[in-house]
C-alpha cells in the first residue's frame, strides 16, 4: 500500500538524505556526460547540508517536503515551496527502482499541487531533466503545459530543462 507523508525533521533527516542520493545517482545515470554539472548544483559529498536547506526552504507553511512509502519502506520524496505570490514551485519529485510503475510520483505531485491549492497558490511551476522522459510525460498528463524559462538558478543546466506550468 503506497502512503504520502509529511517529512519531520530532524527525525526524517537520514530518509531524505538517502532518498536523495538515490536522485543524484538517477540524474548522473540519466545525463552521465552532465556529471559534472548535475555535481555543482547536487554534490554527494555535501548530502548533510543539502538535507538541511530542504529542511528550511520546504518547511511549513511556505513549502512542502513530502515522503512516499510503499507499505513500510521509504520509496520517494517530493518538494514544494513559494516562488512568488500565488506561485508555487515543485521539485525533487523521486521515486526509487523499485517503486516505478506503483503510482508514487503521480501520488507525490498530486499531495504538492494539493497543498499548493490549500495554501492559497493559483498556479504551479516545475523544472525537470530533458532526459527525464517518464517525468515530463507524468507532468504532461497531470495538465502541465511547457513553458517559458521562469529561473536563471542553474545556468550551466539550462540546456538539460524543460520547464513547465499549470494552474491550480
Amino acid at each position: 500500500m503506497l502512503t504520502i507523508e509529511r517529512a519531520r525533521f530532524p527525525q526524517d533527516a537520514q530518509i531524505v538524505a538517502t532518498l536523495f542520493l538515490g536522485y543524484i545517482a538517477f540524474l548522473f545515470d540519466r545525463s552521465p556526460e552532465e556529471r559534472e554539472n548535475i555535481q555543482k548544483k547536487y554534490d554527494p559529498d555535501k548530502i548533510d547540508d543539502l538535507v538541511t536547506g530542504f529542511s528550511q526552504i520546504h518547511a511549513r507553511p511556505h513549502g512542502d517536503l513530502l515522503l512516499a512509502y510503499h507499505g513500510e519502506k521509504p520509496v520517494g520524496c517530493g518538494m514544494m515551496r513559494m516562488l512568488e505570490d500565488g506561485i508555487a514551485e515543485i521539485q525533487r519529485v523521486f521515486v526509487t527502482d523499485e517503486a516505478r510503475g506503483l503510482g508514487a510520483g503521480k501520488a507525490l505531485t498530486l499531495a504538492l499541487m494539493d497543498q499548493a491549492r490549500k495554501d492559497g497558490h493559483s498556479s504551479v511551476r516545475l523544472d525537470t531533466g530533458r532526459a527525464l522522459v517518464e517525468a515530463s510525460g507524468l507532468y504532461e498528463k497531470l495538465g502541465f503545459k511547457e513553458c517559458a524559462p521562469y529561473h536563471q538558478e542553474t545556468p550551466y543546466l539550462d540546456h538539460l530543462i524543460r520547464y513547465y506550468e499549470r494552474p491550480l
